[in-house]
C-alpha cells in the first residue's frame, strides 16, 4: 500500500500553514530570527516575550540580566524563547544579547511602543519596547500562540471617569493568543479590568488555584474570584487548542500566582501603591507614563522587594508557559498527524503532480575486483541488477511514493523489456505510458567501480522521440488539475515546446531536470516567452554551464581550472540567470546543493498545503544559500540519488513546507536511495512517524553558508 507520508505534522492544512503565509507578506517589515522562524514552521514550541519590562519595567542592570535568564529558563524548559521589540523601524522577534543591552541601556530615548505606536516608530525607524498589546499583535502575525508576562495593564484608577483603560485589554479581546501572567498589575482598578475582558470576550483563568482567586501581580489573591481554573500545562494547552479549532478571535489570561516565598504582605503594598499615586498626582504624570512611574515609586518604597518579587513572578510565568507551549506543540502534532492520515485514506486525486519524460531499464554491473579498468577486450567479474531507471520514470515513481500521487507521461516498447520495465513502475502510474510499436524499450547498461562512481554509461534512448506533440496534447486533462509540471531533458524540442505551450495556457509552473549537458539548453532555445514557464530547475554543473551559455549567449569558460572555488563559480554563473527563474537548485554530488530563490529568506512555502496552489514571487530579489550534504554510510548505489533528491524537494514543496525544508526531505530521499540498490527505493519508509522523526532531525543538522 502506497500513502502520503506525514513529515510535514506541522506546515499542513487550513491554519497551519498561516503562519508561513503571514510571515512571508510582513517580512518586509519583520526581522525574525532563523531559529524562531524554523520553530513556528516546524509547531515547535515557541514562548514571546515582551521588550517594554526591559526598556521601562527595570533598572539597568536587573533588567538585561533578568531577560537573559527568562530566556535561558525557557529554553532549558524545552521551547524557544522570541523576545520582540522594534529596532531601528524593524520587528525584531528574537533579539541578540547585544540587542538586549542595547535596550536596557537607551534610558528615556527609547519609545514605549503599543499597538498605536507600531506604524509611527517603523515608519520613523524608531526603537522601542513593545508592550503586551504590541508583543502580542507582533507574535500573532507570524503565527506564535503562547504570550509570558509579568503583569498586564488593565482599567487605571477612577477610569470609569478618565478612560483610561490599557490597550492591552482592546488587543486581547481581538487576539488569538494566551497570555500567561501573574494577573493585572496590582496598581489598576481589578475589579473593573475583569468585567472589561469580560465584555471584551476574554477567557480569563487561574493556574494552579483551585479556589479560583485570580492574582494581582505582586500578592496571589487579589480578593476577586473567576470562573475557571487551570490545574497544570496540558489543560492549558487543550483550552488553547480548543481556542485555536474555534476560530475565537480573542484570547485566555491565564493568572499564575507569584511565588508564595516572594508574594508581597497586602497591607504594606497597598500603602506603597496610594503613596506611589499621590506623588505621580502631585508630579502631574499622565498617560502611558503612570504604570512605569508607579511601579518605580513602588520599588523605591519597598526597598527594593518589590523590584525582587517582580523578578521572581517574570521567571515563574516564563516556565509554566514554556512548559504549555511543550504540551500544545505534542497536541497539534497529534492532531496534523490524524489530519494527513485522513488526507491520506480520502486522497484528493485532483492535486496530482505530471511528470513528461523517459523510462528505460538500467543493467547495472559493479565490478567485485580490483583489476585496472580498460577498454582492452578484457572479461571483468561484476555483480548485476536490472531496475527501473530513466530520469523522467525516476521522478514520477519517487514523487509517487513520497507525495502519494503523480501522473508519468512516458513511452515503452512493445517487446519483452517493455514487459519487464512496466512490471516496476507501480501501477497507478500506467495510466498515460505510450506502448510503442516502432521502437524497442530504452535501455541504459552502466559500469560501477568497487567504489560506486560510474565508469561507464550505454544506452539506446530512440523511444524517447515517441513523445510527440500529438501524444502531449492527448493527455491536456492532466495538464489543467496539476499543480506543477516536471519534464526531464530526455524529451525533443517538438514535445517541449507543447509542454510549455499547455503549461502557459493553464498557467502550471515547469519544474526542468536537465539530465544531461547535450540537452539541458533544449527548452531555452524555444524562446523565452515559452521558457518563463520553467520556474524551477535542478542542473549539476556542467548542466548549469550549459543552460547559462543558451541564456546569456556567450561561452563560458568552464570549471576545470583547478585554482576555481566550485562554489564561488557556481555563485557568479546563478547570478547570471537567475532572473530567469524562481528557484535554481544545482546539485553539487556529495558536496550538496547550491540554491538560489526569488526571495529574501529560505522560510517561506512557495505552494499552498491545502490546494498546492503556486505563490508566484511578488519580488525581484533573488537569496542564494549551499546547503552542505549530509554524512551518508552504507552507501549501495549512487545512480538514482540525484533524482530522489529532486523528488524530495519537489515533495516537500508540493506539502506547502518552507524552501528549506524541502531541501532537508530531498537530502533524506537521497539519502534512502544512496543505501538502496536501485535508483528509487521499494519504500523510503516504514511508517509515517520514522519519516517525521528522520525529517525533524535532517533538518536540525542542515549546515549551510549564505552566499
Amino acid at each position: 500500500m502506497t500513502f502520503r507520508l506525514v513529515t510535514n505534522l506541522f506546515i499542513q492544512y487550513s491554519k497551519s500553514s498561516l503562519a508561513q503565509i503571514n510571515s512571508r507578506y510582513c517580512s518586509t517589515l519583520f526581522d525574525v530570527d532563523p531559529k524562531i522562524q524554523n520553530a513556528i514552521n516546524t509547531r515547535k514550541p515557541i514562548v514571546a516575550l515582551e521588550s517594554t519590562i526591559i526598556t521601562h519595567g527595570m533598572p539597568f542592570p536587573h533588567n538585561v540580566n533578568t531577560a537573559l535568564e527568562v530566556e535561558n529558563l525557557v529554553t532549558s524548559t524545552g521551547a524557544v524563547p522570541a523576545t520582540i521589540a522594534i529596532v531601528d523601524g524593524r520587528v525584531k522577534v528574537g533579539l541578540s544579547e547585544n540587542d538586549l543591552i542595547k535596550l536596557a541601556k537607551a534610558g528615556d530615548t527609547i519609545v514605549k511602543c503599543s499597538r498605536r505606536d507600531m506604524a509611527y516608530a517603523v515608519a520613523k525607524k524608531q526603537t522601542g519596547g513593545t508592550t503586551v498589546a504590541a508583543t502580542i499583535r507582533a507574535a500573532c502575525m507570524i503565527g506564535i500562540k503562547i504570550f509570558a508576562t509579568g503583569g498586564i495593564g488593565g482599567v487605571h484608577r477612577n477610569g470609569h471617569i478618565t478612560m483610561d483603560v490599557s490597550a492591552d485589554l482592546v488587543e486581547l479581546g481581538r487576539t488569538p493568543i494566551a497570555v500567561i501572567s501573574s494577573g493585572i498589575k496590582s496598581i489598576l482598578d481589578i475589579p473593573r479590568t475583569l468585567e472589561y475582558l469580560e465584555t471584551q470576550g476574554v477567557c480569563v483563568t487561574t493556574y494552579g488555584n483551585a479556589e479560583q482567586h485570580f492574582p494581582d501581580f505582586y500578592t496571589r489573591d487579589s480578593g476577586i474570584k473567576v470562573p475557571y481554573n487551570l490545574s497544570d500545562p496540558q489543560e492549558a494547552a487543550f483550552l488553547i487548542n480548543a481556542l485555536n479549532k474555534l476560530q475565537i478571535n480573542s484570547g485566555i489570561l491565564i493568572g499564575v500566582p507569584i511565588p508564595k516565598e516572594y508574594a508581597a504582605d497586602k497591607d504594606q503594598l497597598t500603602a506603597a501603591i496610594e503613596q506611589a499615586y499621590t506623588e505621580a498626582e502631585l508630579k502631574g504624570v499622565t498617560g502611558k507614563d503612570v504604570t512605569p512611574f508607579i511601579l518605580g515609586a513602588v520599588a523605591r518604597i519597598t526597598e527594593g522587594n518589590s523590584l525582587q518579587a517582580n523578578i521572581a513572578l517574570i521567571k515563574n510565568n516564563a516556565i509554566v508557559a514554556a512548559q504549555i507551549a511543550c504540551e500544545l506543540s505534542q497536541i497539534e502534532q497529534r492532531r496534523l498527524l490524524e489530519s494527513m492520515a485522513k488526507q491520506n485514506s480520502t486522497g484528493n486525486r485532483q492535486l496530482k503532480p505530471l511528470v513528461i519524460g523517459g523510462s528505460m531499464l538500467d543493467l547495472s554491473q559493479n565490478l567485485i575486483e580490483d583489476k585496472p579498468l580498460a577498454l582492452d577486450g578484457a572479461t571483468y567479474h561484476t555483480r548485476v541488477t536490472l531496475t527501473g531507471g530513466g530520469v523522467g520514470r525516476n521522478l514520477a515513481e519517487a514523487i509517487y511514493k513520497l507525495h502519494g500521487q503523480a501522473n508519468l507521461i512516458s513511452a515503452v516498447g512493445n517487446d519483452q523489456m517493455g514487459e519487464s520495465l512496466l512490471q516496476l513502475i507501480p501501477k497507478q502510474l500506467h495510466k498515460c505510458i505510450l506502448i510503442s510499436q516502432v521502437e524497442s524499450t530504452a535501455i541504459c547498461a552502466i559500469l560501477f567501480d568497487k567504489l560506486g562512481d560510474c565508469k561507464l554509461c550505454m544506452a539506446n534512448m530512440q523511444i524517447h522521440e515517441q513523445i510527440t506533440p500529438l501524444i502531449i496534447t492527448k493527455h491536456e486533462n492532466e495538464f489543467k488539475t496539476a499543480p506543477l509540471v516536471i519534464m526531464d531533458g530526455n524529451l525533443s524540442k517538438e514535445a517541449m515546446e507543447s509542454i510549455l505551450q499547455l503549461t502557459l495556457k493553464y498557467s502550471k509552473p515547469v519544474f526542468f531536470e536537465p539530465t544531461d549537458k547535450w540537452k539541458a539548453a533544449k527548452p531555452f532555445q524555444l524562446g523565452l516567452h515559452l521558457a518563463k514557464q520553467i520556474r524551477f530547475i535542478s542542473p549539476n554543473i556542467l548542466e548549469l554551464e550549459t543552460i547559462a551559455e543558451a541564456l546569456c549567449l556567450k561561452n563560458i569558460i568552464g570549471h576545470n581550472d583547478k585554482n576555481v572555488n566550485i562554489l564561488s563559480y557556481c555563485k557568479t554563473l546563478v547570478e547570471n540567470i537567475n532572473s530567469h527563474f524562481d528557484c535554481i537548485a544545482v546539485t553539487l554530488g556529495g558536496r550538496g546543493v547550491l540554491v538560489s530563490l526569488r526571495a529574501d529568506n529560505f522560510s517561506i512555502p512557495l505552494f499552498n498545503a491545502e490546494n498546492c496552489a503556486y505563490f508566484v514571487p511578488k519580488t525581484d530579489k533573488h537569496s542564494i544559500r549551499f546547503y552542505e550534504a549530509p554524512l551518508v554510510k552504507d552507501i549501495v548505489n549512487v545512480s538514482g540519488a540525484g533524482d530522489s533528491w529532486s523528488s524530495g524537494f519537489i515533495t516537500g514543496l508540493l506539502r506547502g513546507f518552507s524552501v528549506q525544508r524541502s531541501v532537508a526531505l530531498g537530502f533524506l530521499a537521497a539519502t534512502k536511495a544512496l543505501q538502496y540498490d536501485s535508483a528509487v527505493p521499494h519504500k523510503y519508509f516504514e511508517c509515517p512517524a520514522e519519516e517525521q522523526k528522520l525529517l525533524q532531525e535532517t533538518f536540525d543538522t542542515l549546515h549551510f553558508q549564505d552566499m
